[in-house]
């Protein structure tokens, strides 16, 4: 049982058919292995002003020719189609997924953001003004060799656009992130900046876009 903020979760039990699963699994084969998966899509759900939407829940089970150990990939969501959650002007998403084998964790990729977004109507102009943040993350273990990827971003943007003949649109993008490769036995840190800026003007559009980016 989940409290606090987390307990929209305990209301995903009630709206998950008991025999979803109950279907014949599709099955993949390849030169090197073969899988059994399955993926169930939800329905939207509303707790209170909080509403979840694009949200499935995944399994899969993978037999290796290689030699290699099975293994089994569990997910909720997916980071091409990650879950979406909003609450008045705020909102977020994102996905979680999991591989474990006979010996132990192989690898788990997580991604969450969260921000706000305001539209604003005059008539004759109109636009709009976001900020979001969030966080990806991705370990991998491959036969005991361990790899790294971490990164933190902030973003922020807007358009306007006069009486449909004139529109322009910014957005900068600010990310941190940290990685280590197992294989080479280096890491590193780096930071990313963009700036994005296009105009449009009747049937004339142009778009500038600056990025700097610093290692360590």
């Amino acid at each position: 049982m989940f409290g606090g903020p987390l307990e929209f979760i305990n209301e995903l039990k009630d709206i998950i058919p008991s025999n979803g699963f109950s279907d014949p699994s599709p099955i993949t084969l390849t030169p090197t292995g073969i899988t059994a998966g399955y993926s169930l899509a939800l329905p939207a759900i509303q707790v209170g002003i909080c509403s979840i939407s694009n949200i499935s829940i995944g399994a899969a089970f993978s037999i290796p020719f290689t030699g290699s150990p099975p293994s089994a990939r569990f997910n909720f969501a997916e980071r091409h189609s990650p879950f979406n959650i909003t609450v008045s002007m705020f909102g977020g998403g994102g996905f979680v997924a999991v591989v474990i084998d006979t010996g132990g964790m192989r690898e788990i990729e997580a991604s969450l953001e969260f921000g706000a977004k305001i539209e604003i109507d005059l008539g004759v102009a109109s636009g709009g003004v976001y900020i979001k943040g969030g966080f990806y993350f991705h370990l991998k273990d491959e036969s005991g060799v361990q790899s790294i990827y971490f990164e933190g971003f902030i973003e922020m943007g807007g358009h306007l656009s006069i009486i449909g003949l004139i529109s322009v649109s910014l957005v900068f993008h600010l990310a941190l992130a940290y990685e280590k490769d197992g294989a080479t036995k280096t890491s590193r840190l780096f930071g990313q900046a963009s700036l994005t800026v296009e105009v449009e003007v009747l049937f004339f559009s142009t778009s500038v876009e600056v990025k700097v980016e610093r290692k360590f």
